[in-house]
């Protein structure tokens, strides 16, 4: 995934926030857009973080002791 299919996922499930969360019962990364939402392997996920490092709409954290994106779509992709 890139960003661009990202912001275009975003733009196509009406959007402006989506997360990259790991849920511990599921084992497994999900990424989520309102009431969409997609299954990750951890190295889609990390291949997102990475991504996603240096991007000033995006927001790291810690869910279910594991890391987690926020990407909030301010502005238009570039």
């Amino acid at each position: 995934m890139t960003k661009t299919t990202l912001y275009h996922l975003m733009a196509d499930h009406q959007g402006k926030i989506a997360k990259l969360q790991f849920y511990d019962m599921a084992d497994h990364y999900f990424l989520t857009i309102g009431d969409w939402s997609m299954v990750l392997s951890e190295s889609n996920a990390t291949e997102l973080f990475a991504i996603f490092k240096d991007d000033e709409q995006a927001t790291f954290s810690t869910f279910n002791q594991r890391p987690s994106l926020l990407v909030t779509q301010k502005r238009n992709p570039k």
